[in-house]
């Protein structure tokens, strides 16, 4: 991978270490992963980058319904609601703890939360986007945190960027070439779209914690 990060991936199937810690996530907030190794993973932390150069491959958006905590994610195959604990012992770990931030939007853009629960939750159901493209009833990660996340006047407060899928080298890896090869369409380079990394850095929100420091 591009970025100067070095953890081990960890397999656990106990929580108990997840969850030393007293700190209280709220609706609304922003998840944003490292995932444990995989081929989709592996090619999104090469082309990205994330805050404090963290390579983030994922991102979802935490809902607290009657004291239980949910996070609303677009993860193949599908837009769910999956239960927090599942969703932390889905990442990378580091000496135990899950590779996990949490970015909070600041207080100033809060007042959108309860609207972007809504859109979120709307889209439960719907097909993961394993091409990349906007307006086609399908979301990967961070592009359902965009569509989700609106001003008051309709403006998303996550505005695409023009996409990578370019390494450091410049060249489009192997895993792109043959993932949209499968899916019979063109690498979408420049195209407007999103990502957790660029996601992890905006303006708009803090990283208020993270699971591993």
């Amino acid at each position: 991978m591009r970025h100067p990060i070095i953890f081990f991936i960890v397999c656990s199937s106990f929580v108990l270490p997840i969850f030393s810690n007293d700190f209280q996530l709220q609706t609304g907030d922003l998840l944003f992963q490292v995932g444990k190794s995989s081929g989709l993973s592996d090619a999104i932390a090469g082309v990205t980058s994330g805050k404090n150069n963290i390579p983030y491959t994922h991102v979802g958006i935490v809902s607290i319904e009657d004291d239980t905590v949910f996070v609303v994610e677009a993860t193949p195959p599908e837009v769910c609601k999956t239960p927090v604990d599942t969703f932390l012992i889905r990442s990378a770990l580091i000496a135990g703890k899950p590779l996990v931030g949490v970015g909070r939007l600041k207080p100033e853009f809060r007042a959108s939360v309860p609207q972007a629960i809504a859109r979120a939750k709307n889209q439960l159901g719907k097909p993961y986007d394993f091409v990349y493209s906007p307006d086609n009833q399908a979301y990967y990660c961070s592009e359902l945190v965009a569509v989700s996340f609106l001003n008051e006047r309709g403006e998303p407060l996550f505005p695409s960027q023009p996409m990578t899928f370019r390494d450091e080298t410049g060249s489009f890896p192997a895993y792109w070439v043959s993932h949209f090869k499968e899916y019979q369409t063109e690498i979408p380079e420049s195209c407007p779209g999103t990502n957790p990394g660029d996601l992890s850095k905006s303006g708009v929100i803090e990283i208020v914690f993270c699971y591993f420091e």
